[in-house]
């Protein structure tokens, strides 16, 4: 070492001379008292033009506006340091994408100014900002991808269901000619009988998949044309489904309760009707034989959403089953005629939308869904 300089020297002269990075001090109120070769470097300052001024004159004209500068400077003090990657302006005019830490200075104790840290950072965003153009085009690349998938299988499923349907038909005609043919040659014993009660069952199960591919051919097709919303009035959906609904016979009536704090919302009718239709036919015959059926449907308002209740003290499920519920062709109560498609589709249907549905069920108590629609009107 040079005994000419003393280690302070050396670490002046060191910083001074950091063209990588821009170094200098500010006294408490954030005049600037130091300056580097990195500040011209980096900023484009020269030292008598630097130093002097408020350091504010390095932020972009808005952030100056919104009085950023003080800010950094209040935050630096409260939590003993700030360190944040953001916009910094030259002098010339032109921004880059910096790298910054500002760190209070104390002496005995006493806070007597800041020290600022700044590198471009340039570089490394727009190599960032290329990565993330690249996957978002290789998302939206997948997302095209994944659409001409399902409108393959959209296409498959109604051709399917179509071409099915004329020779579920002709079975089921010529096992109604079999039976009476072999009634009248009397050979309709309870051996033959069966076996053909099996192959018409057996017909009869085909027939309601078929029906079940032709719902959910036209419900998605639906869902991508993505319905128009228009603002409905809930309390006349609810009065046209209910002048609609046929409560099967062996179910006894239900006590239906209503409280809507909430009228209107903005919605595909076509929608929110089979939406509301799916949860209280489910709740009338799904109730429990062992007490009287009631159910309550409300509406309130919780921004951004409107949610919407439907619960009922019905046969409710366990919680193993809740966590298949939304599953397609999944159904947990055989007594009652179903498809197991409802339930899939009220969730597609409203996160297609931007909502969300919840659900709470205890076995042999109840069940309570809680749909929650953008509350937008």
């Amino acid at each position: 070492m040079n005994p000419q300089h003393s280690p302070e020297d050396l670490y002046s002269y060191f910083i001074e001379q950091v063209k990588d990075y821009a170094i200098f001090a500010m006294d408490t109120d954030g005049i600037i008292t130091t300056w580097n070769q990195g500040v011209e470097q980096l900023k484009g300052y020269k030292e008598e033009e630097f130093v002097g001024e408020f350091y504010g004159m390095l932020f972009p004209d808005e952030y100056q506006q919104a009085g950023k500068p003080e800010t950094e400077l209040k935050s630096a003090l409260e939590e003993g340091v700030y360190e944040v990657q953001d916009w910094r302006r030259r002098k010339n005019g032109s921004l880059f994408w910096a790298n910054i830490k500002l760190t209070p200075i104390y002496a005995d104790g006493k806070h007597i100014g800041f020290t600022k840290i700044t590198g471009d950072r340039t570089e490394q965003k727009e190599l960032q900002d290329k990565l993330a153009e690249r996957q978002q085009s290789a998302l939206e690349h997948k997302n095209t991808e994944l659409q001409r998938i399902n409108l393959d299988l959209d296409t498959f499923i109604y051709t399917a269901s179509h071409d099915l349907r004329s020779p579920i038909m002709n079975i089921e005609g010529l096992m109604d000619i079999l039976k009476k043919e072999l009634e009248a040659a009397n050979a309709l014993n309870n051996t033959t009988e069966e076996i053909v009660q099996h192959v018409v069952d057996s017909v009869s199960r085909f027939k309601r998949t078929i029906a079940d591919l032709t719902e959910i051919s036209r419900m998605q097709k639906g869902l991508s044309e993505s319905a128009s919303s228009e603002v409905i009035n809930i309390k006349e959906v609810y009065d046209e489904i209910m002048a609609d609904l046929n409560q099967p016979a062996e179910l006894k009536d239900c006590f239906i309760h209503t409280d809507l704090q909430v009228y209107q919302l903005k919605f595909s009718r076509k929608n929110f009707r089979s939406i509301l239709y799916n949860l209280i036919s489910n709740a009338i015959k799904f109730q429990s034989p062992d007490r009287d059926c009631l159910v309550t449907l409300s509406t309130r308002l919780e921004e951004p959403h409107v949610v919407l209740s439907i619960e009922d003290n019905g046969l409710g499920i366990d919680d193993r089953q809740q966590t298949q519920l939304f599953t397609m062709f999944k159904r947990f109560h055989d007594h009652v005629e179903g498809t197991g498609i409802g339930l899939y589709m009220v969730k597609r249907i409203l996160e297609n939308a931007g909502g969300r549905i919840e659900v709470e069920s205890e076995e042999n108590v109840g069940t309570t869904f809680k749909l929650y629609f953008p509350a937008a009107v």
